[in-house]
């Protein structure tokens, strides 16, 4: 009994349910753990309404208001570390594999962590380990690093590495 967990304390559901406790200790079948990964994704997202509706509002407003919906290029005209990554995401869901690398390469260990990390929540329902917050900060400082390279070879010369003026800043210095 020493140094032993309970099963509760694994447990990743809903605060105070653990009517599907019992689930966990037979097997289940496929129906079962869709049923269940989406009831957590749904217990997920009304978590969250409000970071959703944010963003939600924040692209309905830079669509018509915004030179750009990059947050970084709106502000200061500079692309941002992440710039290309929905180009590349979408490039991969069509299978364009050499065209997602061409455009962000750190599209795959982001995919990666993103299946890792909803194969362990709303599968297994584990919660994330330290080895996924530590591959997390290992693709971040090799974001920054990719960027800064990516800024040096091609700003402000090639697409999407340019410099857009009509910016913030830019729009604060003419008044």
């Amino acid at each position: 009994m020493c140094g032993e967990v309970s099963e509760e304390d694994h447990y990743v559901g809903a605060p105070g349910d653990h009517r599907r406790m019992e689930v966990l200790h037979m097997k289940r079948t496929f129906r079962q753990i869709v049923r269940d990964a989406f009831e957590l994704l749904v217990n997920d997202m009304k978590d969250i309404k409000w970071a959703i509706i944010l963003v939600i509002a924040y692209f309905v407003f830079g669509k018509y208001f915004l030179y750009s919906l990059c947050p970084m290029v709106a502000v200061t005209g500079f692309p941002c570390p992440g710039c290309g990554l929905t180009r590349a995401g979408l490039r991969l869901l069509r299978f364009d594999f050499a065209g997602a690398y061409e455009i962000h390469p750190m599209i795959y260990p982001i995919a990666v962590y993103a299946g890792v990390f909803g194969w362990n929540r709303y599968i297994r329902r584990r919660k994330t380990g330290i080895w996924m917050k530590r591959f997390l900060a290992v693709l971040f400082i090799l974001m920054i690093l990719f960027y800064v390279w990516r800024m040096m070879r091609y700003f402000p010369d090639r697409p999407p590495m340019n410099y857009y003026e009509r910016n913030l800043i830019w729009f604060l210095k003419k008044i």
